[in-house]
């Protein structure tokens, strides 16, 4: 059963920022995660991946969290055992997916997985649809070229020719 995941905006009493120290407050503040949570995990619509889950059973595993999650492994070139070792002890990797209380939300490798099945499974049922997580991919570099003001209507020719006629 599809059930968007909008419990990251609903703040906790129990957030590990409440509890940390202004030095390591504003660390975190400067790092990658809340830029990531912000234009990237805040940004991913979910809705289109509905059509990978029934109308009963046990709700899904958050999309916009295993969606994050393919791209922070990409990102930071993890295999799938260390993405879930960051997910479960990386504060960074939890705060950029939405997650303030370390050990919040289980994840097994086998989640990750199915995920994955059921993306692919999907593409070969249905060829002539969008991939979805290329789509995703496509809406959220068009929404952060549209957030960091980047003209897609010139290029430099100085910085692309790197060999003389």
């Amino acid at each position: 059963m599809f059930r968007e995941n909008i419990n990251h905006l609903q703040k906790s009493l129990f957030e590990s920022t409440n509890w940390m120290s202004p030095r390591i407050k504003a660390k975190l503040d400067k790092s990658w995660a809340p830029i990531f949570y912000k234009y990237v995990f805040c940004k991913i619509d979910e809705k289109p991946f509905s059509v990978l889950y029934s109308d009963t059973g046990r709700p899904n595993f958050p999309v916009n969290i295993a969606l994050s999650l393919e791209y922070i492994k990409h990102l930071k070139n993890y295999s799938d055992d260390e993405l879930i070792d960051n997910f479960y002890f990386n504060y960074l990797v939890n705060y950029a997916v939405g997650i303030r209380v370390l050990g919040e939300l289980n994840l097994a490798e086998k989640t990750l997985y199915d995920f994955r099945a059921r993306i692919y499974r999907y593409l070969v049922q249905h060829p002539e649809q969008e991939d979805l997580i290329f789509a995703s991919f496509l809406n959220l570099t068009k929404n952060f070229i549209k957030e960091a003001g980047i003209s897609t209507e010139e290029q430099r020719m100085d910085s692309t020719m790197f060999i003389k006629n």
